[in-house]
């Protein structure tokens, strides 16, 4: 009959269990789902409120969840709360996780009605009247909104947090829209702490081991959540336990990645974005580094900021900005002072245009500290690299010399301006006027 239907997740069946939802709907509707068939049917529209499949680039599916969401508002009128009193908590979870983290508008709304409509008829739905009030028709309609601000509300309430965490896991965080996979690890981010010690036995664990899947969308969502997971619990008060095993092991993360050649080939350029933000984070943890691992870290950011791709630029500029407030202390000085001489040159010299773009804005995000004993080293290379204009019309970059201004705003910022006769750290009077 209609539930033989449900019995695939394939491309070619897709369409088979947006049908069979429909039909179980309306027979609930008509009370022609006897109440003793429930057994056999809820765990499959369960199956049918979370059905993506990926098909190439893309997925299908949407039209499946918005049908289940259907038939769960058709079962709240019609049956009674001692008959779904069994199936409640079941439904609840995969409706709320709709409400929050679906990708489509209209399923959040369909699914936020529906609990909606179970909330009313039931009534015994976990924490019913409170979570209505906050994910109703208007506020899932904006998807940053639900993901980053109702979620963790929602979250508040234990019957719905180990669920909404492990759909962000195994669903959201594989999902095959970039976006999607990025407010899934931002709202990580905010749910882990809720419950720290099952986020570092529980998720940390599996993360780390999808960071090196074979698919490309696992892999990337997966890195990213292990940096906004690792953020999350160190912003709360649970940092990650110094020296232990989960330490090292996200330490570790990106030299396993490039030790896998997963920068490599299609998906390359994603990858390199997400292991800058892995850096950035171990750097604002303040996760104790090894001289060895510093200047490896210093090394691969670098080679980052020479990508044409802004994007991952962007990333590594805030990864070396970190890594020099938090991590260069270790170093020595003539290694500081190689280093921001080196930049600096780059962002003057090289005969690569994004090289040059990358570095300028990366010399001047540089902590004051690093910047302090070579500044004049510093503004040697911004200064040219933003007033001088290449003879050659072919060489010109505006992109490069816009970042160059952009590089001595931030280093002015950061440094300041000398008070008196003496330098004691800062911008002299002539190398402010330099600047100006």
């Amino acid at each position: 009959g209609v539930v033989a239907l449900l019995d695939t997740e394939d491309s070619a069946g897709v369409n088979a269990w947006h049908g069979g939802c429909l039909a179980l709907a309306e027979l609930a509707r008509r009370g022609l789902l006897l109440p003793m068939n429930l057994p056999r049917v809820v765990p499959l529209i369960s199956r049918a409120l979370v059905l993506d499949v990926r098909r190439g680039a893309v997925s299908t599916g949407s039209h499946v969840r918005d049908a289940a969401c259907y038939v769960c508002w058709a079962f709240a009128r019609a049956y009674a709360a001692a008959v779904m009193e069994p199936y409640v908590k079941t439904l609840a979870r995969g409706l709320l996780t709709l409400t929050v983290f679906d990708r489509e508008i209209n399923i959040r709304r369909a699914a936020s009605a529906a609990f909606q409509e179970n909330v009313g008829r039931q009534g015994s739905f976990p924490h019913g009247i409170d979570i209505v009030t906050l994910a109703d028709y208007f506020t899932v309609g904006n998807r940053a909104n639900a993901f980053l601000t109702i979620a963790p509300q929602v979250a508040n309430h234990d019957a719905y947090r180990a669920g909404l965490t492990d759909h962000l896991i195994t669903r959201q965080l594989r999902h095959w829209d970039r976006a999607v996979r990025t407010l899934a690890s931002q709202a990580l981010r905010l749910l882990a702490p809720l419950d720290a010690l099952r986020a570092v036995e529980h998720c940390l664990p599996i993360l780390l081991k999808s960071a090196l899947s074979s698919d490309l969308p696992e892999r990337h969502g997966a890195t990213m959540a292990v940096a906004d997971l690792t953020l999350g619990l160190h912003e709360a008060g649970h940092p990650l336990a110094p020296g232990g095993e989960a330490e090292a092991k996200v330490v570790g993360l990106v030299p396993a990645i490039e030790k896998a050649r997963l920068f490599r080939g299609r998906g390359g350029e994603v990858m390199r974005g997400a292991c800058c933000r892995v850096l950035e984070v171990v750097a604002l943890t303040n996760i104790a580094l090894p001289p060895e691992r510093v200047d490896a870290f210093s090394k691969f950011v670098a080679e980052n900021l020479k990508h044409p791709t802004e994007d991952i630029v962007t990333h590594a500029v805030a990864a070396a900005a970190a890594l020099s407030s938090r991590s260069l202390h270790v170093m020595s000085p003539a290694w500081t002072s190689k280093l921001v001489a080196g930049w600096a040159t780059a962002a003057r010299d090289d005969a690569n245009p994004a090289a040059r773009r990358g570095f300028a804005l990366a010399v001047g995000k540089l902590d004051p500290r690093v910047l302090n004993p070579s500044l004049s080293v510093a503004l040697a290379g911004l200064i040219p690299a933003a007033t001088v204009i290449d003879e050659d019309p072919d060489s010109r970059d505006a992109e490069a010399r816009r970042n160059a201004v952009r590089g001595l705003t931030s280093l002015a910022l950061a440094v300041g301006v000398s008070v008196g006769e003496e330098k004691m750290g800062g911008l002299r009077t002539d190398e402010a006027r330099a600047v100006v």
